[in-house]
């Protein structure tokens, strides 16, 4: 089975902010009752408190998103490999990946897991080093096959049962 695949820059910052928002808000919480908690130790009177807290976990707020999106911004432009159309072959036996300046190929037993999201087939090479494959260039009988492909070869795996 063979699928071309591109990832845009909006591609890549849907799926880092969607994989980055739990650990974000959880961020923001900490922060937000680090400073309510340092603010109502000072004898200032409560509404001052709650509105300096908001104003400064509005500011840490904004300043995160901003600061990430311009780090997933040079992220996606510094790699060329990940802007490039891919093509990909899923065999029994390997998988072949095919870009404009490069080609390789890798057996399933040297995958360290795949992961199955909404929109993406995750293919991780090592803890840190995955292969993003959009699922939107797959058609439904392609993503079956796929699937059957990966329970057959044994990989470690996390896939979605619809």
């Amino acid at each position: 089975m063979t699928v071309k695949t591109h990832i845009t820059l909006k591609d890549f910052l849907n799926f880092s902010i969607k994989n980055s928002l739990p650990r974000i808000i959880i961020f923001s919480f900490i922060i937000l009752i680090f400073l309510v908690l340092n603010l109502y130790n000072t004898e200032n009177d409560t509404q001052n408190i709650l509105q300096s807290a908001s104003i400064w976990f509005a500011a840490v707020f904004v300043f995160i998103i901003i600061r990430s999106y311009f780090r997933l911004k040079n992220a996606f432009y510094s790699n060329k490999k990940i802007q490039e159309e891919i093509v990909y072959t899923f065999t029994d036996e390997k998988v072949q990946t095919k870009g404009e300046t490069f080609d390789g190929d890798f057996t399933w037993n040297t995958i360290y897991k795949i992961k199955e999201t909404k929109d993406w087939l995750l293919i991780y090479q090592s803890k840190m080093t995955m292969n993003m494959v959009p699922k939107k260039y797959f058609s439904d009988s392609q993503i079956s096959e796929l699937r059957n492909m990966i329970k057959k070869s044994n990989v470690k795996a996390k896939l979605l049962s619809n």
